[in-house]
C-alpha cells in the first residue's frame, strides 16, 4: 500500500519572489547627495533578497520523499537513479513528475509514477512479494534424483523447477553413485543452472535389527566394531550374533550401495535341569527370566529352563526351607535338597528379653502347615483360592501391640511419630502409625532381642486368621457370631454413628479396647478380627494369581505406594473382617495398627 501526506503553501511562490524584487529596485532608485550609502543599502537590499528567495525555494520548491519497504534493504531508485537502501527518510525533491523504482534481489520489483507538488511530503510503505526463479538442474550422468531442501523431487536431471528466491540446498545423486550438495543463492526473476558431477560411491550402509538387542554382532576376520548403519565399502562380510542363553547365529552379509539392512533373531537355549528332594511331600518352585520376563513358577519333572541363572526354592512341612542358584548351561545339569527337620510343634507361648527394656511381646508358636488362601466367592481381589503352603514354624504376636509397647521404641530411638500416639491410652492397641513405622517397631525388636521379627506376610496372617478353618471366619460362616470373638462395627457402635451400616450383633464396644477381651481363635491368637486392622509385609495388593504356593516372600514390600493390611477393625463390618477380606492403603488411620511376627 502507499500512503501521501501533503502540506500546501500559503501564497503562491511567483508572489514572494516579485515583492523581493521591488524592494530590492526601490532601494536601487533612490537618490541624493549620499550616493555610496545608498549603494551598501541596495546591495545589502539584494543579498537578504536572494537569502529569502533561497529560503523560499527551499520550503516552496521542494518536496521531500520518505520510502518504507518490509523486509527493509530495498534498493530505491528515482528517475533512474539510485537513492539509497530503504528506510529512506526525508529524501529531498522537486516537483513534477517523478518514477519512483524498488527493487531486491529476492522480491519482484516495484514501479509507480510520482506527482509532487509545493511542499509536499511523500510517503510510500511497501510490502515486497517474494519472487521467483527458474533452475536447471543437470548431471554427469543423467536420470539422477534431486532433493530440494531436504525434499525429494518427483524428478530425474535434466529437469527445471521454479523456486522462491532465496538460498538452497540442492541434493543429486544416483545408484551406486556419491550423492552430491550445492547451495545456491536465487534472485528474483533469475534463471539458474546447476550441474553435477555424481562419483562412484564404493561404500553402503548396513543396518542389523537384532533380536534381543542386547546381542553382541561381531565381524569375523575383520577389525570392525558394530554399529547400526554404519558405512562400510562395498563387499562381503562374515558376521556373528551371540548373546549368553540363545543360540549363536553366523551368517555372511553382502554390502552393496546404499541402503542394507538384515534382521536376525536368536532363539533362546534350553537345557535340562533335574531337581531331586529327600522329602516325599516337598514342594519346589523355581524362578528364572525367559527374555524380559520374569518367570516363577512350580517345577516339573519334564520342564526346560532357559539357560543361564536359575533360582530353586524347596520346602516341606516340617523342615527347614532351602533356596539355591545354578548357572544353567546347554549341557544340563542337577540340584539335590536334603531338608533339615524343625520343632513344628506349635501352641508353645514364649517372651523374648529385650536388651534395653522390658521383655518383647507375648509371642505364640504356630506350626506349619498348608491351607486355601482366598475366596471364589468374593470380590477379584481374593480370588483365586490356591494352596500356599508355610513349611517352617514361625511365632505370632497374642495380641496386637499396645501404645506402651510402641512407645518403649518410640522413647529409646528418638522416633518422630503421629503425635496422637503419644496421646492413648498406654494399654490400648497403638493405631495412628504408618507401615514405615511398624516396619521401624520390628526391627527395633530385632535389635533388642537378637531374633528376626517382622510384619506378617498376606499368606502368613490369613493362615493365623484361619486356625485350620475354611469357612468365612475362623469359627464359621454365622457373621453374627462374630461379636463373641471381634470388637467390630455393631449395634453399640451405632449409637454413636447412626448412619452407618453395622452387623447386627453387640460386642459392647465402640472404639478400640484392650486387647484379649473377646475369645481367642484355636491357634490361642486374640483380635484378628475387628479392633485395628494390622498392617502386613506386601504392596498393597498383588493379584493371587501370581502367588507362590510356598506363601509370599518375606522381603517383599520394601518400596510401595501403598501397603495391605488385614483383619478388619471397630469400623468394619463383620463381612470386612472376614478371613479372606483385602484392604491396602498409603496412610495412617486410627484404625490401623501392628502385630508381629518372629521368625526361627
Amino acid at each position: 500500500m502507499r500512503y501521501l501526506y501533503i502540506k500546501s503553501c500559503a501564497k503562491p511562490v511567483t508572489n514572494v519572489l516579485a515583492g523581493i524584487l521591488s524592494l530590492t529596485g526601490s532601494m536601487i532608485k533612490l537618490e541624493g547627495e549620499h550616493t555610496v550609502q545608498r549603494r551598501k543599502i541596495a546591495i545589502i537590499g539584494a543579498g537578504i533578497g536572494l537569502a529569502l528567495a533561497a529560503v523560499v525555494y527551499y520550503f516552496l520548491v521542494l518536496a521531500t520523499l520518505t520510502v518504507v519497504t518490509t523486509p527493509p534493504g530495498a534498493l530505491v531508485k528515482i528517475d533512474g537513479k539510485a537513492v539509497a537502501r530503504s528506510p529512506v527518510n526525508g529524501f529531498e525533491i522537486s516537483t513534477g513528475r517523478h518514477k519512483l523504482d524498488i527493487t531486491h534481489s529476492y522480491y519482484a520489483p516495484y514501479s509507480e509514477q510520482i506527482d509532487v507538488a509545493y511542499g509536499e511530503r511523500v510517503l510510500t510503505r511497501l510490502n515486497l512479494q517474494l519472487g521467483e526463479g527458474t533452475v536447471k538442474l543437470l548431471s554427469n550422468p543423467k536420470g539422477a534424483w534431486v532433493e530440494v531442501d531436504g525434499q525429494r523431487l518427483d524428478a530425474i536431471t535434466p529437469t527445471e523447477i521454479t523456486l522462491p528466491s532465496g538460498l538452497h540446498e540442492i541434493v543429486m545423486g544416483q545408484a551406486e553413485r556419491r550423492a552430491v550438495t550445492q547451495s545456491v543463492e536465487l534472485n528474483a526473476g533469475e534463471t539458474l543452472s546447476v550441474n553435477l558431477s555424481l562419483n562412484i560411491d564404493p561404500h553402503g550402509s548396513l543396518k542389523l535389527r537384532v533380536r534381543p538387542a542386547s546381542a553382541k554382532v561381531e565381524f569375523v576376520g575383520e577389525q570392525l566394531t558394530y554399529k547400526s548403519n554404519m558405512r562400510l565399502p562395498i563387499g562381503e562380510y562374515a558376521i556373528q550374533v551371540s548373546k549368553r542363553g540363545y543360540v549363536s547365529q553366523a551368517f555372511r552379509q553382502v554390502v552393496k550401495y546404499g541402503e542394507n539392512q538384515r534382521s536376525i533373531n536368536l532363539q533362546r537355549q534350553y537345557a535340562n535341569l533335574s531337581v531331586n528332594v529327600r522329602e516325599q511331600d516337598a514342594i519346589v518352585n523355581v524362578g528364572y527370566r525367559d527374555g524380559g520376563d520374569k518367570i516363577n513358577k512350580p517345577y516339573q519333572a519334564d520342564m526346560r529352563f532357559p539357560v543361564g541363572k536359575v533360582n530353586v526354592r524347596a520346602a516341606a512341612i516340617g523342615h527347614r526351607t532351602q533356596s539355591k542358584s545354578i548357572n544353567l548351561d546347554a549341557k544340563g545339569a542337577s540340584l539335590n535338597f536334603s531338608l533339615p527337620v524343625l520343632n513344628a510343634k506349635g501352641g508353645r507361648e514364649f517372651t523374648d528379653d529385650l536388651a534395653s527394656a522390658d521383655q518383647g511381646p507375648q509371642m505364640v508358636v504356630l506350626a506349619p502347615g498348608r491351607f486355601q488362601m482366598g475366596n471364589n466367592a468374593g470380590p477379584p481381589s481374593e480370588r483365586p483360592v490356591h494352596t500356599v503352603a508355610l513349611p517352617q514354624p514361625f511365632a505370632v504376636s497374642k495380641y496386637e501391640i499396645t501404645v506402651a509397647q510402641f512407645l518403649q521404641f518410640v522413647t529409646l530411638t528418638k522416633r518422630n511419630v503421629d503425635s496422637r500416639i503419644l496421646k492413648l491410652e498406654p494399654h490400648l492397641p497403638v493405631a495412628q502409625g504408618t507401615h514405615k513405622d511398624a516396619v521401624a517397631y520390628t526391627q527395633w525388636l530385632s535389635q533388642e532381642s537378637g531374633q528376626r521379627y517382622r510384619l506378617l506376610t498376606e499368606s502368613e496372617w490369613e493362615y493365623a486368621a484361619r486356625a485350620g478353618s475354611s469357612s468365612a471366619y475362623s469359627f464359621g460362616d454365622d457373621p453374627l457370631k462374630m461379636c463373641d470373638y471381634a470388637n467390630i462395627s455393631d449395634l453399640s457402635t451405632k449409637q454413636t454413628f447412626r448412619s452407618w451400616t453395622v452387623t447386627n450383633c453387640d460386642d459392647g464396644q465402640v472404639r478400640p479396647g484392650i486387647g484379649g477381651q473377646y475369645k481367642p481363635n484355636k491357634f490361642g491368637l486374640h483380635d484378628l478380627y475387628g479392633n485395628v486392622a494390622e498392617w502386613v509385609q506386601e504392596c498393597g495388593m498383588p493379584e493371587y494369581s501370581q502367588a507362590s504356593m510356598i506363601g509370599s516372600d518375606p522381603t517383599l514390600g520394601a518400596s510401595c505406594e501403598s501397603h495391605g493390611y488385614r483383619g478388619g477393625s471397630w469400623d468394619s463390618t463383620a463381612k470386612e473382617a472376614a478371613s479372606s477380606y483385602r484392604n491396602a492403603s498409603s496412610r495412617s488411620s486410627d484404625d490401623r495398627g501392628i502385630r508381629v511376627l518372629r521368625e526361627f
